[in-house]
């Protein structure tokens, strides 16, 4: 007999006595006293599975795509199950997509900031005047080494799942502190190299009032001078299909010191 799921089952009938059938007093199924029903006399069990016994099979399961967070926190792969690691892992390496996963939505600020980081914004290289030793009253000239890896512009492209954003980086300012509290310089520049002229910088200088006495700088004699490049980074790209943009203030700094002393004048008197 052949049900509906397609499997054929097999029914051992008594054959009976030898020159005719069996009788069958009765070959359906047995009521008890309660009227309910009960095996069937005429096909008693063999042993075997029924039809109402063998399970269904499950469908077989296919291994699915999860994303893989990287070290900074950005999905940077897939998960594959083990079944069909070496294939799937050959078909993403070509470009392929067996699973067809939907594009992973992420926040675009997850690419901005792995483009950022690729940036790989550096502290400034300082450059004073006075060299080591300045002098009270004496202007210096204050400037950081300029040139496209130093000062920008910079960019650089990042992609996760469905997002991708290119950021470009330039310096806006540089911030100087000099040593006495307070003091404080801001450049719009990287400043203007000292090659040797007379007078005050002409974008970014400062001129020092005060010795660096012991008592003044904790002991050291010098005074500590730090500077801070200040870059704006800005943000472009597509998301969900979607542009998207923005911006972020990166600061990066770097220091120093100084030794400044005072100028001594001798002045003698006159004799004949």
């Amino acid at each position: 007999m052949v049900v509906s799921s397609g499997r054929c089952l097999v029914e051992a009938i008594d054959p009976g006595r030898p020159g005719g059938p069996a009788e069958a007093d009765d070959t359906g199924p047995d009521q008890d006293e309660n009227g309910g029903v009960g095996p069937s006399r005429g096909n008693p069990p063999s042993g075997r599975p029924t039809q109402q016994d063998v399970p269904e099979e499950p469908a077989p399961r296919r291994p699915s795509l999860q994303p893989l967070i990287g070290e900074n926190g950005g999905p940077t792969g897939f998960v594959v199950g083990p079944d069909r690691t070496d294939e799937l892992l050959a078909l993403l390496a070509e470009g392929g997509d067996p699973d067809a996963p939907a594009p992973l939505a992420v926040d675009p600020a997850i690419p901005a900031q792995l483009a950022i980081n690729e940036l790989e914004l550096s502290g400034p290289v300082i450059r004073l005047s006075t060299s080591d030793n300045g002098f009270v009253g004496v202007p210096v000239w204050l400037w950081i080494e300029r040139d496209q890896d130093l000062t920008g512009p910079r960019s650089a492209t990042a992609a996760v799942g469905n997002a991708e954003v290119t950021a470009t980086g330039r310096l806006a300012s540089v911030e100087w502190e000099l040593g006495p509290s307070g003091e404080r310089v801001v450049c719009e520049g990287p400043g203007t190299p000292w090659t040797g002229q007379a007078g005050p910088s002409p974008d970014c200088g400062y001129v020092y009032e005060l010795r660096s006495l012991p008592e003044r700088t904790g002991g050291s004699g010098r005074w500590p001078i730090v500077a801070t490049m200040v870059w704006q980074v800005g943000w472009v790209g597509i998301s969900s299909g979607a542009p998207v943009s923005g911006q972020q203030t990166v600061r990066v700094s770097a220091d120093t010191s100084v030794s400044v002393g005072e100028i001594q004048v001798l002045v003698s008197g006159g004799g004949s």
